[in-house]
């Protein structure tokens, strides 16, 4: 906000005198409106949402502390300067300590007039961006809390809160969709390097080369295009935290890197020769069965054995009862405050359909289905049907109609793992009858069902 974008109030029973400031600040290039009587003064105050006042301080109807008091209770983000000829140091004391910004003596010249207003111009307005400033970090440190009552996640908060502290590496696991940024996120925040940067990659959407490139940085020349040396995500996060989003998908190369810088502070930028010491902090994550991996050749085990010197596991929605009644309710309010709307209400019909569906994209899939509801939504309440879920998957938790809402990877590992969970039910946790069921071998099963933390008999 620009001090020249402040809103002006002048408020005087006097109409040469109000006349005459209107048309100074008026060309000073302020947004100027006027009052001739203190009640009229509180109505404009209100009425226009005005920033600054200069106010009378003997008016007929009302004083100018009268204003003044007015301003403060019912325009918080209001300042008010108090104009008077009859000023005395119990006066001026008696306005300061009622909230006043400042006093001006009458008769006072039109350049001391331009001066304090321009002073109490610019203070209103760097008052109004640090009121802005504030929200956006408010509602940022709302959309980094984890939600939810449950004790399954009130477990992994609290291993979270204990973790934090320590410079050991993390290893988060859950589901896709179930929060584990959030909660590496939460590790930060709360650890020795909260004043340090948070950085974040997705080891699985880029290839090798670039994640390499992406994760070490490069010298010049170091590759055909690489025209002048740039530090990579590792020397940006030396006093902070890399977290490491689907570990699992890290190449075998890359690893072996990775395993180096963890174990000796260390690494070289790629095309380069010089070492480059690294404090960083590295938390992984992964909604893959990393034992699996290990065991399969996938994942090298001396790398998961650092990763997971701590482990959160984060729980699927599906086990957290009605936090998925919180979480509706908190993503409602933030999607509607975005649209600048009022919120609705979660009808019982609502919550019923919310608690019945098996969620297979977790708080992810929750969120997209409310963001959905809070535009499409016709009248006050969100309804079943503007969650744009199919009405047997509301009554049986349906995997396909949940999937609709994912990528097209985590949807066919969300239908997967419920299909493979569904026919082990139907054959009571038999892993060869539910193999020879569903037409795969025993052993790729048996990969499938550690891979998803599925249960067998």
């Amino acid at each position: 906000m620009s001090p020249l974008d402040v809103r002006i109030l002048i408020a005087d029973d006097e109409p040469n005198i109000l006349s005459l400031l209107a048309r100074v600040l008026g060309e000073e290039g302020y947004t100027v409106f006027t009052a001739t009587g203190g009640k009229e003064a509180c109505e404009t105050a209100e009425k226009e949402q005005v920033h600054l006042a200069l106010v009378d301080l003997t008016m007929q109807d009302a004083s100018g502390l009268e204003v003044l008091k007015f301003a403060t209770d019912r325009v918080p983000s209001a300042r008010v300067i108090i104009m008077t000829a009859f000023a005395t140091a119990e006066t001026a004391v008696e306005a300061m300590k009622q909230g006043a910004l400042d006093y001006l003596i009458k008769p006072f010249s039109l350049d001391e007039l331009k001066i304090q207003i321009r002073r109490a111009a610019v203070e209103v307005a760097m008052a109004q961006e640090n009121r802005t400033l504030r929200r956006i970090i408010e509602r940022r440190g709302e959309e980094e809390t984890i939600i939810g009552e449950s004790p399954a996640i009130g477990r992994a908060v609290e291993l979270a809160g204990k973790v934090a502290s320590s410079q050991a590496t993390v290893l988060i696991t859950g589901e896709t969709g179930t929060g584990k940024e959030l909660a590496a996120r939460l590790i930060h925040r709360l650890g020795q390097r909260k004043d340090g940067p948070f950085l974040a990659v997705n080891c699985g959407a880029l290839t090798e080369t670039l994640l390499e490139r992406e994760m070490f940085g490069n010298e010049k020349g170091a590759f055909t295009g690489a025209d002048a040396a740039r530090p990579g995500l590792l020397e940006a996060a030396s006093e902070g935290t890399l977290f490491l989003d689907e570990i699992s998908e890290m190449t075998q190369p890359l690893q072996v890197k990775l395993l180096r810088v963890i174990e000796g502070h260390a690494f070289l930028r790629v095309g380069g020769t010089r070492e480059i010491r690294s404090r960083t902090r590295f938390l992984g994550a992964t909604n893959k069965d990393l034992n699996a991996a290990v065991a399969t050749g996938g994942f090298r085990q001396d790398l998961f054995f650092r990763l997971n010197v701590l482990q959160i596991n984060l729980p699927p929605l599906r086990e957290r009862g009605n936090d998925v009644l919180l979480l509706a309710e908190h993503f409602m309010k933030k999607f509607r405050r975005e649209l600048n709307q009022p919120p609705l209400a979660l009808p019982p019909e609502t919550n019923q359909a919310l608690l019945a569906h098996s969620w297979p994209g977790n708080v992810r899939e929750l969120r997209n289905a409310i963001e959905r509801a809070a535009i499409l939504s016709q009248g006050d309440e969100i309804q079943p049907t503007d969650l744009g879920l199919e009405p047997h998957a509301q009554a049986h938790g349906d995997i396909l109609a949940g999937c609709m809402n994912l990528p097209h990877h985590e949807a066919r590992e969300a239908f997967e793992k419920e299909y493979i969970a569904r026919a082990l039910r139907a054959c009571g946790g038999n892993v060869t009858q539910t193999a020879e069921r569903i037409g795969l071998d025993r052993k790729n099963l048996q990969d499938k069902i550690r891979k998803y933390g599925l249960k067998a008999s």
